[in-house]
C-alpha cells in the first residue's frame, strides 16, 4: 500500500511539473506557399517573435494576423522541433492577385454602363493595390449625354516595413449636355488625392487597431463649349482621418469592427475658387450568430454632411444597389445623409453561397441644418451572395429589395459588395 502511495504521489508531480512546464522557446520562423507575397509582408503582422514563448494562443494569433491581410484562401501553422525550441512554419495558398473584369451594368429606368476595370493586388508581394476603371455611362439624366468615366488609386500599406501608409487615387468625369435653348457644352469633373497614415500603435499587426491620416486633395470642374455656364472651378482641400480596424477574416465570412471617418475642406480664395467643409464616418460591426459557421449578422451605419461647396452638386445621394436597394438610384440627394442597416447571412449548402435578409434605412438633406428624423426612407430585401475565395475581396450580390411606406414595386439589385 505504501509502496502504491508512493507511486501515485510521484505520478501527480510529474503531472503537475508536466502541466506547468513553460512553452518552448520560437527559434526561427518561416513560410511555405507564398511564391509571390514576401516574407518581410508576413512578419510585420505577426505578435509573435523570434525569441518568445510559443505560447498556444498567441500561435493561433499570429496565424489569424496573416489570415487577416486576406491576400490567401488558407492560413496554417506547425511547429518543428529545432535546437533549444521550436521553428514556426507558417503555410499560405495565395489567391490570383490580377482580376480584369467587364463592367456591364442596365437598370429597369434606363440607366445602363459598360466598360473595363484592372484591379492588381498585392504588388510586388507588398501588399499594394491598384485600381484602374475605363466606364462609359448613360445615367439617364435629361439632357446629359453618354459620360465617360476614369479612376485611378494606388495604396501603399507599411512602406519600407514602417508603420506609415501611403495613397493616391485620381477620377475624371465628362458629361456632355445639352443646352435647353439648343447647342450642347462638355462638363469635365476631376479630382486628385494623396494621403498619408500611420498606425498610432507600436507593436501588433500595423493593419489592426487605431490610425490617423493626413493629407491634400483636389477637385476642379470646367466647362467647355458654345453658350456652356461658367464652371465653379477648382479647390485645394486638405483633409484628416481618423481609423480603427479589429475585423479577423474567416474565408468567407468576417468578425469584428471596422470604423473611419474623414474630415476636408478649402478656404475660398487660398488656391481655392470656392470654400467647403466635409465629414464623412462609416462604422461596421461582424458578429458570428448562432452555432453555423459563416452565419453573421452586420450592423452598418454612416454619416456624411458638407457645409457649402458649389450649389449645382449635391455631395450625397441614396438608392440603388447599396445604399437602399428597395429605391432607384439618387431617387434623394442633398449635402447631408445618413443610412443604417442590418444584414443577415447564412450559408446556402455551400460556403461561398449564402443568402442575405437586408433591412435599411435613411435620408438625405439639402443642407445639414435641415436634418430630421421626421421622414426616413426604409427598405427590405433578400438575395445571394457569393464570394470568389481565389480572389482577393471579391463578392457580388443579386436579389430583390421592396420600399416600406412608398408606393412602389419590387427592385431587382446586383453589384458588388
Amino acid at each position: 500500500m505504501k509502496a502504491a502511495g508512493a507511486l501515485l504521489l510521484l505520478l501527480a508531480c510529474t503531472t503537475v511539473q508536466a502541466q506547468e512546464a513553460p512553452a518552448q522557446t520560437v527559434r526561427e520562423i518561416a513560410f511555405e506557399g507564398n511564391d509571390t507575397t514576401q516574407p518581410r509582408t508576413l512578419l510585420r503582422e505577426l505578435p509573435i517573435a523570434v525569441g518568445d514563448p510559443a505560447d498556444a494562443a498567441q500561435v493561433e494569433r499570429s496565424r489569424q494576423a496573416i489570415q487577416d491581410l486576406g491576400l490567401f484562401k488558407t492560413v496554417s501553422v506547425r511547429e518543428e522541433p529545432v535546437e533549444g525550441g521550436v521553428r514556426l512554419v507558417f503555410k499560405v495558398r495565395e489567391r490570383w492577385y490580377i482580376l480584369p473584369t467587364p463592367r456591364v451594368d442596365a437598370k429597369a429606368g434606363g440607366e445602363y454602363s459598360y466598360g473595363a476595370q484592372l484591379q492588381w493586388n498585392n504588388l510586388w508581394g507588398l501588399d499594394h493595390t491598384l485600381r484602374v476603371i475605363w466606364e462609359r455611362e448613360d445615367t439617364n439624366e435629361a439632357g446629359v449625354g453618354l459620360q465617360t468615366n476614369h479612376a485611378f488609386s494606388y495604396s501603399a500599406p507599411q512602406v519600407f516595413d514602417s508603420r506609415y501608409s501611403v495613397g493616391v487615387s485620381a477620377s475624371e468625369v465628362v458629361k456632355p449636355t445639352d443646352l435647353a435653348g439648343g447647342g450642347s457644352y462638355e462638363e469635365t469633373l476631376q479630382s486628385l488625392s494623396l494621403g498619408v497614415s500611420r498606425s498610432l500603435s507600436d507593436s501588433g499587426p500595423p493593419s489592426q487597431g487605431w490610425s490617423a491620416g493626413a493629407g491634400l486633395g483636389w477637385l476642379n470642374q470646367e466647362t467647355d463649349g458654345p453658350g456652356a455656364p461658367p464652371a465653379y472651378g477648382s479647390a485645394t482641400a486638405p483633409f484628416a482621418t481618423l481609423s480603427y480596424r479589429d475585423l479577423h477574416l474567416h474565408i468567407y465570412s468576417e468578425e469584428g469592427v471596422s470604423f473611419r471617418s474623414s474630415l476636408q475642406g478649402a478656404v475660398d480664395g487660398l488656391a481655392s475658387d470656392y470654400g467647403f467643409l466635409t465629414y464623412n464616418g462609416r462604422y461596421a460591426r461582424y458578429m458570428h450568430v448562432g452555432a453555423t459557421d459563416h452565419q453573421t449578422l452586420h450592423l452598418i451605419a454612416e454619416l456624411g454632411a458638407r457645409i457649402d461647396g458649389p450649389p449645382e452638386n449635391d455631395a450625397y445621394f441614396l438608392g440603388g444597389d447599396s445604399l437602399l436597394r428597395g429605391y432607384d438610384k439618387e431617387f434623394v440627394e442633398g449635402d447631408a445623409v445618413y443610412r443604417v442597416s442590418a444584414e443577415f447571412a447564412r450559408p446556402l449548402h455551400w460556403r461561398w453561397l449564402r443568402w442575405v435578409l437586408i433591412a435599411e434605412a435613411g435620408n438625405a438633406f439639402e443642407r445639414p441644418q435641415d436634418f430630421s428624423l421626421s421622414r426616413i426612407y426604409t427598405s427590405v430585401g433578400a438575395g445571394l451572395r457569393l464570394r470568389l475565395s481565389w480572389f482577393v475581396n471579391v463578392e457580388i450580390e443579386a436579389g430583390v429589395a421592396i420600399p416600406v411606406g412608398d408606393s412602389g414595386g419590387t427592385r431587382f439589385f446586383a453589384g458588388g459588395v
